[in-house]
């Protein structure tokens, strides 16, 4: 992950979906409809941030989160 996204999420950026892989379809569709940009994809387990926790749930049923869409 580039440094200008690592900070931007370390300092409270909501520019992100978090996500099981069932529904991670619908949140790149809903980034995209959001801010006019694609995404960039991460699995949650490959990213650590010092000053941030991935929430561990996905946001759109409460699963295991697996994607971080940001």
């Amino acid at each position: 992950m580039d440094t200008t996204k690592k900070e931007y999420i370390e300092n409270g950026g909501t520019r992100m979906h978090v996500c099981c892989s069932e529904h991670l379809e619908i949140a790149i569709d809903d980034f995209v409809d959001e801010f006019e940009d694609a995404p960039d994809l991460y699995m949650l387990q490959n990213v650590s941030f010092t000053e941030w926790s991935a929430p561990e749930h996905c946001e759109y049923c409460g699963l295991k989160a697996e994607y971080l869409v940001v």
